[in-house]
Formats: structure tokens, sequence, C-alpha cells
């Protein structure tokens, strides 16, 4: 069953076109990303579930899509996946505290670009969406797949303490 705040808005709902979609249930640090990424003149939208974000991805045309992990409906690669098949031109990266059990093969399949680690560094985050936003602009193609960029490190089978980005 959809929680009701996730199911998304009427039809009618005119079309957004932005630089930075979150997705994240924690409205505290959604808030706390959107804000930061507006200070630094990103146009940001905000959305809380994953089947909204399924719903809406195609007509707000994101460069990036940050999800979380664990959202309240389906898992951020779920949603990594169906937004690669409604945007193509969307890079995805994914932020989470913990995935303790996902295999690396599985961040990849998803045709992800990066994993943020919970909490997230403000400045890595800065510098991961400054980086994404210059290379599709230069090259016109969204950032997928980077299997020699990925380097999960767990410490002690926890989630990682830092920020994976791309070189």
């Amino acid at each position: 069953m959809v929680p009701t705040s996730c199911l998304p808005e009427s039809p009618s709902s005119q079309a957004t076109l932005c630089d930075v979609l979150i997705v994240e249930d924690d409205p505290l640090q959604g808030g706390e990303i959107a804000d930061y990424l507006i200070r630094a003149r990103y146009t940001v939208q905000t959305l809380n579930c994953g089947s909204e974000a399924i719903h809406r991805v195609a007509d707000m045309k994101p460069r990036i899509a940050l999800l979380d992990y664990n959202l309240p409906d389906m898992n951020g690669i779920c949603v990594a996946e169906r937004i690669r098949n409604l945007a193509p031109q969307t890079t995805v990266i994914l932020m989470s505290g913990r995935i303790d059990d996902l295999p690396e093969a599985i961040l990849r399949e998803a045709g992800l670009y990066a994993f943020l680690a919970k909490p997230i560094s403000l400045a890595a985050l800065r510098r991961t969406v400054e980086k994404t936003l210059r290379t599709t602009s230069e090259t016109g193609s969204p950032l997928i797949e980077p299997a020699k960029r990925f380097s999960f490190n767990f410490l002690g089978g926890k989630s990682p303490k830092a920020a994976i980005i791309p070189m």
C-alpha cells in the first residue's frame, strides 16, 4: 500500500524543470540539502517518496536525481532504475546511512553515478553536483555506471563512514 503522502499530484500540475531532484523521506534532511543547493544557486525540487518521483520525473527533467536508499514505499535502487528508463538524461546519485547487505554489483547495475554516505558532507555533495552538472553540460549525456570509480569501504560490516564520490 502506497502512503497517501506519496501519491502523485493531479495530472494538471505544471512541469517544473530543475537541476537537482531530491527524493528524501526525512523532511529535515531533505530540507537541509535543498536549502544548501538553493543557496548555491541550483534549482531544486524535493519529493518524499519513490512513487511520486517516478510519476513526476519525466516532466521535471532533472539533471541530477539525488535518491535516499530507504524510502517509505520502495528502495532507492528501484527508483533509480525507473528514473533511468523514464528520464535517461538524468544522472542518478544514491545516498544512505545503511546499505550493509547491498552488493556493489547491484549499485553499478542500477546505473548510479555516485554514492554518498549519510550523514552527508555538504561540501562533498556540492563538489559532486558541480562536477556532474559541468560534465553533463559539456557532453550532453548523463553520467552512468562509472565502474572503476566505485570504491565502497565497509568498516566492520557497517555503513560507509565517508562520502564516496566520483574522481
